[in-house]
């Protein structure tokens, strides 16, 4: 029996940054997807109580309607097709038999990362059952290659590696700015900042999740990316301010200097708006966040995850009159969350 289990992520400040090779500083939350593996006989996934059997490769075919399910199925697809980036040294058996059981308490296209923590529990299960050993670099770019190019989504960085990796962060992509498909892309330079703002702990931060599933991050990402890489001026010069305040976010967070921190996540809303837009429920909801005294509020994740993250002096007040409201749930920011964990037993 392989578990393997990873927590979803919030973005503090850099978002979305990550895939144009920028600068992020995101945070582990409370929440994971866990998944089981099991010897058996045949392929069954059990994806969140949806249960698939895959006899043959009409049943890898994706169905929008069970996006989790479709998570699996494209790793699987990977593993056994001819697509060998990541793979050097990897044995996988395409008629060995396994049951794969997935749970996940992150909500669903909610700028969380679940399906991308989803997907790395499921790369890390089948991969760990069939005794390859991987380290997590390799399989937070394995998880954003089969997103990339099995699901068709156009997703940076932030999410694998969060996931993968837990914990606080300030993580630099530069140098992958163009890594769709280059080998010698970089990995990410991770570096936690758990331990050095331990004094500073808990964040004064609240991450409010609206409830509703939106749309995904590949549909918000598709169309700027390709302004981007057509050399838009707009841009290019928004997404390097975006990293930029990352990096200044960084050191106002180690020192303490919240409003410099919030002045930040304001100004990487202000661009995202400006850029990107954003639709009028998570901007309400910020609207909203501002009202009862945040000194910012930003989205989390893409443009329609419907879940913000508001920087205020009173953390427990602002959730406390937010779920008087429209709000569904309060999702803890855990910067002690460890990131991807297998067990073999």
């Amino acid at each position: 029996m392989v578990h393997a289990s990873a927590p979803g992520r919030a973005g503090i400040i850099g978002n979305p940054s990550d895939i144009y090779g920028g600068t992020v500083i995101a945070c582990a939350i409370g929440e994971r997807a866990e998944v089981f593996v099991r010897e058996a006989e045949g392929i069954i996934f059990d994806i969140c109580g949806h249960v698939t059997h895959i006899q043959s490769d009409d049943d890898l075919e994706f169905d929008d309607s069970l996006p989790y399910i479709d998570v699996a199925r494209s790793v699987w697809r990977y593993l056994i097709g001819d697509d060998r980036r990541h793979l050097a040294g990897v044995g996988i058996d395409p008629a060995g038999g396994f049951h794969l059981r997935a749970e996940t308490s992150i909500p669903m296209r909610a700028g969380c990362a679940g399906s991308t923590a989803m997907m790395a529990c499921i790369v890390a299960g089948i991969l760990a059952f069939f005794e390859n050993p991987i380290q997590r670099y390799a399989i937070a770019e394995m998880a954003r290659h089969i997103e990339r190019t099995s699901l068709g989504i156009d997703c940076g960085f932030q999410d694998q590696y969060m996931v993968v990796f837990g914990g606080l962060n300030c993580i630099d992509f530069r140098g992958k700015q163009w890594g769709w498909d280059d080998d010698a892309a970089p990995y990410a330079i991770v570096e936690p900042l758990t331990e050095a703002l331990a004094p500073r702990l808990p964040l004064p931060m609240v991450l409010a999740n609206l409830g509703r599933r939106q749309g995904t991050s590949g549909t918000y990402h598709h169309t700027p990316r390709q302004r981007w890489e057509a050399g838009e001026e707009a841009m290019v010069e928004g997404m390097k301010r975006i990293a930029e305040l990352a990096r200044i976010g960084k050191r106002a967070m180690l020192v303490g200097d919240w409003q410099t921190v919030a002045d930040m996540m304001n100004e990487n809303y202000e661009i995202s708006l400006r850029l990107f837009g954003i639709s009028e429920l998570n901007d309400a909801l910020i609207k909203t966040a501002l009202g009862h005294g945040a000194l910012a509020a930003k989205l989390s994740g893409a443009g329609g995850g419907g879940t913000i993250i508001a920087l205020h002096e009173d953390p427990a007040y602002l959730a406390e009159k937010l779920l008087k409201q429209d709000i569904k749930r309060i999702i803890a920011l855990d910067p002690h969350q460890p990131g991807l964990e297998i067990e073999v037993y």
